[in-house]
């Protein structure tokens, strides 16, 4: 038995955010369900997928204590749809009654007894970090994250929390971030492989205040508003990435971040479809941006910038540059090059030498015959 009346708007946010945990698919019926449990004066929700579970509270008026489970993405079109009124959910045995406004539903559940069992959170003291701090974290390096690497470490971001800061890191091989906050400091030391799907619902579900993070074995947990999103970590060491940063790099390019979205954006529309090349000339005062493709055509536009190094060309991934850019929030952006084949650094012109800092990193990718004697 379960009976209880609940905001439709309360309702819907709960389930919007438990949603978000459903696998796509599942040869596991139960994995598809959401559970409901009342504690108290509220209504529990939860939904897993086995690696990464959320559990949010929302406010209930309570008349008969209980639980079941209802599968989850019906019961979320169904309230979805339901106009802004209170809902009344009934259940005996296994089904439900949902009624609000003139409307009524009967949906078919299953005994919570099915449900697979929820993770807690760890005792451990957690580790405080601002939600909106946490969040431009996760924005600045989870798109280096690797997608289906064969090397697991790099399917997920780095967070290492320590007595004398907050580094978060992502690498895919062609492309590192890694942002460094020297003023967030924890007795708590928090070093975790956290996943993609992870970091997502962090970004997706949090609003604002703080999160409390705790970790322990191979359990990570962000707490935040009335929101809990339990996660597998990835096993595994991760790469020695500071061995791939170059200390060198004297030519040095300052330009509008804006102006090279733009120029790319427009640029890209001629490069070669399968490998998204666009070439850098770069010399004194500008840099030629330049891409071709033997079906398309080409394209070529001059953004005037400052330069300062020895003339010579080098060869990007033009999506892989520009998701590095358009995640940057600065105004004008320093690149740090050597030469063709060397690392560059993108960073932030008016960053300072400070606690805090972000870098990116973009390996260059060897020209195309064509693109290699183009005369500028």
């Amino acid at each position: 038995m379960i009976k209880l009346l609940v905001n439709h708007s309360d309702l819907l946010k709960g389930l919007n955010s438990v949603a978000t945990a459903l696998p796509a698919r599942s040869s596991l019926p139960y994995l598809t369900n959401v559970l409901l449990e009342t504690e108290g004066d509220r209504l529990k929700l939860s939904a897993t997928d086995l690696d990464t579970t959320v559990i949010t509270t929302i406010p209930a008026s309570i008349t008969t204590a209980g639980s079941i489970t209802l599968p989850g993405k019906k019961l979320h079109e169904i309230v979805r749809e339901l106009p802004e009124e209170e809902v009344r959910m009934s259940a005996t045995g296994n089904r439900i009654t949902i009624n609000c406004g003139q409307g009524s539903f009967a949906l078919s559940g299953s005994s919570s007894e099915q449900f697979p069992s929820l993770p807690s959170k760890s005792s451990t003291e957690p580790c405080i970090v601002s939600v909106s701090v946490f969040s431009d974290a996760i924005r600045k390096t989870s798109y280096a994250v690797a997608k289906d690497d064969y090397r697991a470490t790099l399917n997920g971001a780095l967070l290492d929390i320590r007595k004398d800061g907050f580094e978060m890191v992502a690498t895919d091989g062609h492309r590192l971030s890694c942002i460094t906050l020297k003023s967030i400091k924890s007795d708590n030391v928090i070093k975790a492989l956290i996943t993609q799907k992870a970091l997502n619902l962090f970004a997706k579900l949090s609003t604002d205040g703080d999160v409390k993070i705790r970790f322990k074995g191979s359990q990570i947990s962000f707490e935040f508003d009335n929101t809990v999103i339990f996660s597998r970590t990835i096993d595994g060491e991760y790469p020695p990435y500071k061995k791939v940063i170059p200390t060198d790099n004297d030519c040095i390019l300052h330009t509008e971040r804006e102006n090279l979205i733009s120029v790319l954006r427009r640029v890209k529309t001629m490069a070669n479809p399968s490998t998204h090349q666009v070439k850098f000339s770069l010399e004194k005062d500008k840099v030629v941006v330049h891409s071709e493709s033997a079906d398309a055509g080409e394209a070529i536009e001059t953004l005037i910038s400052e330069y300062e190094g020895n003339p010579f060309q080098i060869g990007f991934n033009g999506n892989f540059l520009m998701e590095i850019l358009r995640n940057m929030s600065c105004e004008k952006i320093v690149m740090r090059m050597k030469n063709s084949n060397t690392a560059v650094l993108i960073n932030d012109e008016e960053e300072s030498d400070g606690d805090d800092s972000y870098l990116a990193l973009i390996m260059p990718v060897k020209l195309s015959k064509t693109l290699e004697s183009q005369p500028e």
